[in-house]
């Protein structure tokens, strides 16, 4: 009868070791499918916007992809993509420039001086820097942060690039 009960015992602990293990192994696969989940969601976050980013540069540069309405300059040191347009009467110039880490859109009247700091947040960047290739092409490099940077590299179709001094 003892050697009964014993092998008895022997079967509860053993289906309870088992049971043990399968509830480990489920919770460190768990934490394992979260750990993977957030680190696919964070890469495709950084990809969404770094790629919005890149799509709305471009988009405002084929918009205005007119003769003598695409510079490469300057506002207030930072190196900016500078689109003219307007009528003869009201020049506006916009610029797309890096300020203390954010890419920054701003709309100003030609003859209107603002400080970088006015202009609208669109991504939170580490670097901007802007290369004329040629008088038609243009090298937009975005770092995005100290691992991941993107070249976008833009044509102008009409009348080409022009350097401000």
């Amino acid at each position: 009868m003892e050697d009964r009960q014993q092998r008895h015992i022997i079967d509860i602990l053993f289906v309870l070791a088992l049971f043990g293990i399968f509830a480990l192994s489920a919770i460190f696969l768990i934490t394992i499918g979260a750990n993977i989940y957030g680190k696919t969601m964070t890469n495709m976050e950084r990809n969404f916007d770094t790629r919005t980013a890149l799509a709305y540069i471009t988009e405002k540069v084929r918009q205005s992809d007119l003769k003598d309405q695409i510079s490469i300059g300057e506002l207030d040191g930072c190196p900016a993509l500078v689109i003219s347009s307007g009528t003869e009467e009201n020049q506006y110039q916009t610029y797309l420039y890096e300020y203390h880490g954010t890419l920054k859109e701003l709309l100003v009247k030609q003859d209107v001086h603002l400080n970088p700091s006015a202009g609208q947040d669109i991504l939170t960047v580490s670097g901007f820097e802007l290369l004329p290739v040629n008088n038609r092409l243009i090298n937009c490099r975005i770092d995005v942060d100290d691992e991941h940077s993107y070249d976008l590299f833009i044509s102008v179709h009409s009348g080409g690039i022009c350097l401000e001094d």
